[in-house]
């Protein structure tokens, strides 16, 4: 079960941009760095991991999001390399990617 957490709880406001974050995306895990996570200034993962948006955290401590891991994957490519795959499906990304902004 997921427990709320908050920044002082486990997600660091501040944190090398190396430091390793585990996130569970619909009961898929995900493993990334922090600066992937947040090189968008103001996006929902820099507010995340500053501790302005609350976290839920897994039984492994991995940051609980409640969303299709089959969507969420595509957006973590983006994040990561900064292309978008044409093959994406758009009409679907589209609606998850409203989810992901603060």
């Amino acid at each position: 079960m997921a427990a709320a957490a908050t920044a002082a709880e486990g997600v660091p406001s501040r944190g090398p941009p190396g430091e390793v974050i585990h996130l569970n995306v619909g009961g898929k895990r995900f493993s990334t760095s922090r600066q992937t996570l947040t090189w968008i200034p103001d996006s929902f993962f820099s507010s995340l991991l500053s501790g302005r948006i609350s976290t839920l955290k897994d039984e492994t401590g991995a940051i609980f999001i409640d969303r299709d891991p089959t969507v969420f994957a595509p957006i973590l490519n983006f994040l990561r390399t900064k292309e978008l795959d044409p093959r994406l499906a758009w009409k679907k990304g589209r609606e998850s990617l409203t989810v992901f902004s603060p």
